[in-house]
């Protein structure tokens, strides 16, 4: 009978772990005297507890002689089965103590695109002290990784916020990102120029974020385009950054979006200019649910980030 399932059978005396403990202590030192010293405990619970071992696996497993005990076959059996239990007690048990201090776990993050390269930088300092913890990493909409936070699915979010407003979340500030016109050679508005005019965005084909977008970019440039005299030509409303940069990029008109999205593109034709009169500002933010029984790995990665 192999000692796991001695351990399911439904009966009162079943085969325990300090049993074990006391069977390996007696098969290494030879005599209940010498385990009796090595555990600390007196000798007779230590012979009864090997009594009633022998009694519930209906087995001999010490041949006693004037020279000590030595196991017997079916001694050596369980000892062989013992050990290998008591090491992977002891890696389950190094294993909780490390997911508990944060050395290993699952880090689940939802990130927005535009927060791509400050994620990416955080990211890769915390893989380096923490390379035991496995990444989970998923990019989304806003709504949709808050509802996942909601849900329990994701720890922490890298998101945007143009102002104080909270989410009735946890909330830390990354740092400061002005918000620019980006566009390709072909539709500058104002070439050789270091920022645009905003008049000079009158009639310029435009690309927008749609107008219930979460951060406001389009709607406050629409704005600040209004009280300047004049409606923007919009030739594309886009569900997502991603789509309006791919738009900038193939020519269909300027975009508006965080400074930082175009250094996440090397090698891209794309490039920024801040509006003259407008000076705006994006800020990136990480989001988590304020549970004082956050994993170990999340904790790490907060303090990481700085979050007090």
């Amino acid at each position: 009978m192999a000692i796991f399932d001695c351990f399911m059978r439904e009966r009162n005396d079943t085969v325990n772990f300090k049993q074990l403990e006391y069977f390996a202590a007696v098969a290494e030192a030879g005599s209940i005297s010498g385990a009796s010293r090595e555990l600390h405990v007196a000798q007779p619970p230590i012979s009864r507890q090997l009594a009633l071992l022998e009694d519930e696996l209906g087995a001999c497993l010490f041949l006693r002689t004037n020279k000590g005990i030595a196991l017997t076959e079916a001694g050596r059996c369980l000892y062989q089965q013992s050990q290998q239990m008591f090491q992977s007690f002891r890696a389950m048990a190094d294993s909780v103590r490390e997911v508990a201090a944060g050395m290993r776990g699952q880090l689940k993050l939802g990130v927005i695109y535009s927060d791509i390269r400050i994620a990416t930088s955080l990211l890769k300092e915390y893989h380096e002290k923490f390379p035991q913890v496995e990444l989970y990493v998923r990019m989304g909409s806003p709504a949709d990784l808050l509802d996942d936070l909601g849900r329990g699915e994701l720890h922490v979010l890298f998101l945007r916020s143009q102002s104080e407003r909270a989410f009735g979340l946890k909330e830390r500030v990354l740092g400061e990102d002005p918000l620019e016109l980006v566009m390709c050679h072909a539709t500058d508005p104002a070439p050789g120029q270091k920022a645009v005019p905003i008049q000079a965005l009158r009639d310029v084909p435009m690309c927008l974020l749609r107008s219930d977008d979460l951060w406001g970019y389009s709607r406050d440039l629409l704005e600040e385009c209004r009280r300047a005299g004049f409606s923007p030509r919009v030739v594309c409303h886009c569900y997502d950054t991603p789509m309006e940069m791919h738009l900038v990029q193939e020519g269909f008109g300027v975009g508006f979006l965080p400074k930082s999205i175009v250094a996440a593109h090397p090698g891209s034709p794309v490039y920024t200019k801040p509006v003259l009169e407008y000076a705006a500002k994006s800020y990136p933010i990480l989001v988590w649910e304020n549970d004082p029984y956050q994993a170990g790995c999340v904790k790490r990665f907060l303090e990481l980030a700085d979050v007090p």
